[in-house]
């Protein structure tokens, strides 16, 4: 399938800097459109209405993580330079960009932190779209060195690095808990406490999940750029699907009741944890990776409903959704949010549920 049948038109889109909180509107406040796939109809709504689409027994999948700064200074003997981590891989490595781009920069090449003398980086090889993978040692001081020392830089949406340091919790959905993303997990940004103790009044049932979102968000942002989409790859994130999870989606399938994934990561993770299994099988509690790339065609096993940002065009999350709510019917969607104007993009922006 071609890539550029996953393209729209950007000219009314708006990219918002800073969470809505930090804008003066509440959590819950931004627009949402809905698309039903049963019917093939498109609305468009509040998501301060989002407990109107949900029924009694359903189960709401909910990604805990949250975001760390992710940029430190280092040296070496050719001079200092800035470090942006955008993931990490299976085998202990990361996924770094080197910023001083004149930097003598070669496999081998050690750097030293500037924070924290301790903590080094190892050049292993240079990656597709100027980035590299490398080997942090020890390991265990990078993220409290970034939580302690680093900023954020960021290639689109650029954060106010006063805010990001003075106000993190705007930045964090308000059930995060476990650090370690190096992107916003966004869809659950939208949930006030009071939406979700009206979920829960409701008779939702709640579940969480940890993915730590890192280089697929990073290539999320920039246009696939393969011509078919079937050649397009995305990075290995680490996942924790606990035993209460597990054991709570297992009962929710048994008994037919809706499995809601509130984003991407999360149906990414549960998705992996069947891809290989036949369509009744349990979710067995697991600590891993996933690289699982969700493209039509994919035999969705675990996931009744989406609710997800708005994406850009030709991305590997709008081809998520299209997986999901079939190409046409996502497309169309966005024509119409385009042509109406208003809405808001990424991670800061509005909301689609797809039921």
């Amino acid at each position: 399938m071609k890539t550029e049948e996953f393209d729209f038109s950007v000219d009314n889109r708006i990219m918002p800097h800073d969470p809505v909180e930090l804008r003066g509107k509440t959590r819950d406040s931004g627009r949402m459109i809905v698309l039903d796939r049963s019917t093939s109809k498109v609305e468009h709504t509040a998501f301060t209405s989002i407990c109107d689409y949900f029924r009694a027994g359903d189960l709401l999948v909910l990604n805990d993580s949250y975001m760390l700064s992710n940029t430190l200074w280092f040296q070496s003997e050719s001079g200092f330079t800035q470090l942006t981590v955008y993931g990490h891989e299976s085998d202990g490595a990361t996924i770094v960009d080197i910023k001083e781009k004149e930097l003598s920069s070669k496999p081998g090449l050690v750097l030293k932190s500037t924070n924290d003398n301790r903590l080094t980086c190892s050049l292993i090889e240079e990656q597709p779209d100027h980035l590299w993978k490398v080997r942090f040692e020890p390991m265990e001081l990078l993220v409290p060195t970034l939580d302690q020392h680093g900023e954020r830089l960021d290639e689109t949406v650029h954060l106010d690095p006063k805010r990001w340091k003075s106000e993190p919790q705007a930045y964090r959905s308000v059930y995060a808990k476990a650090p370690g993303s190096l992107e916003i997990p966004s869809a659950g940004l939208h949930f006030s406490q009071e939406l979700l103790s009206q979920a829960a009044a409701k008779g939702v049932e709640m579940a969480y999940i940890t993915l730590h979102v890192g280089a697929t968000e990073t290539y999320a942002v920039r246009p696939i750029s393969a011509e078919e989409i079937e050649n397009h790859k995305v990075r290995s994130e680490y996942f924790e699907v606990g035993d209460r999870c597990a054991a709570q989606i297992n009962r929710a399938r048994e008994e037919g009741r809706r499995v809601i994934a509130v984003g991407t990561t999360v149906m990414r993770t549960l998705e992996s944890l069947t891809v290989d299994k036949e369509p009744e099988a349990a979710v067995e509690p697991q600590t891993g990776w996933t690289d699982l790339y969700i493209y039509p065609g994919f035999s969705f096993k675990v996931i009744d409903v989406l609710l997800t940002n708005l994406h850009r065009p030709r991305s590997s999350h709008i081809v998520l959704t299209a997986a999901f709510a079939g190409k046409d019917f996502v497309m169309r969607s966005y024509d119409e949010i385009t042509e109406m104007g208003g809405y808001e993009f990424d991670m800061f922006g509005d909301s689609m549920l797809i039921v």
